[in-house]
C-alpha cells in the first residue's frame, strides 16, 4: 500500500488509476476545480480527508472511508 499524507489536490483526475492507496489528511479542494480525483481506482482508503470537488470517487472498487476524530 502506498500512503499519501497532508497533500492538497485540485486538478482533474488527480489520482486517476491508482491502486492500493491510502490518502490520509488530504484535501481535494482548490482553484483548478477538478473533478473525479479517484476515477478508475481500486483498493482506496481515505482517512480524515476533506472533499470539496465534484465526484471524488468515480468507478472505484474497494473503497474505505474513515473519519478520525
Amino acid at each position: 500500500m502506498t500512503t499519501i499524507e497532508n497533500k492538497t489536490f485540485d486538478e482533474e483526475r488527480a489520482l486517476y488509476g491508482s491502486h492500493k492507496l491510502i490518502a490520509r489528511n488530504c484535501a481535494f479542494d482548490g482553484p483548478a476545480d477538478g473533478e473525479s480525483a479517484f476515477k478508475e481506482c481500486s483498493d482506496i482508503t481515505a482517512e480524515h480527508c476533506f472533499f470539496n470537488l465534484r465526484y471524488p470517487f468515480w468507478h472505484v472498487h474497494g473503497l474505505k472511508l474513515r473519519i478520525v476524530k
